[in-house]
């Protein structure tokens, strides 16, 4: 290939890189079309400890010691003492607004609370600390969790992204 025509080939592909003027395609009439739905930023990431419930919906299962961890997706997880594997017992279920996924290492949990990720240990009487908070660090709630859809782009003004909903709006004004 000569260097002139890899010169155009780079040229090109680099051109599909470029953003446009920020119009889009308005959507087919069978388009899922999403927009965010705001929550307060002071409650929203609020974790907390809460009494035992039902598993709905489990997104993950983790192992930590004699523990077994059941990941609801937007809400936090479960813990279950699994010490004896043929009687797991619901502990308590950890609130975690806009969890998508935890971690367990040394004893401190780590888990993605909305745009933050959250550091914190539980004692020995089901006492919730917060050992570190890094603020802002993912940008998970600036698209739906979908892609190829057509959605409302987020305003930060309004608060945080707390959920994705479809929606009939005539001209969404993003698409992923």
């Amino acid at each position: 290939m000569s260097r002139l025509t890899a010169l155009f080939l780079t040229a090109f592909l680099l051109s599909a890189c470029i953003e446009g003027d920020g119009n889009i395609s308005p959507p087919s009439a069978d388009a899922d079309i999403y927009v965010p739905v705001y929550g307060d930023p002071a409650t929203a990431k609020e974790i907390s400890i809460g009494d035992p419930k039902p598993i709905s919906d489990p997104a993950k299962i983790f192992v930590y010691q004699d523990y077994l961890m059941v990941n609801i997706r937007n809400e936090g997880f479960h813990v279950i003492d699994n010490s004896i594997p043929t009687l797991p017992r619901p502990l308590f279920f950890i609130n975690v607004p806009g969890n998508q996924d935890v971690a367990i290492k040394d004893g401190v949990i780590y888990a993605d609370n909305y745009s933050d990720i959250v550091a914190f240990i539980i004692d020995d009487n089901q006492q919730l600390q917060v050992v570190s908070r890094l603020e802002n660090v993912m940008n998970n709630q600036l698209y739906p969790p979908f892609t190829n859809v057509y959605f409302e782009c987020v305003d930060p003004s309004k608060g945080v992204v707390i959920d994705w909903v479809k929606a009939d709006i005539p001209t969404p004004d993003c698409y992923r």
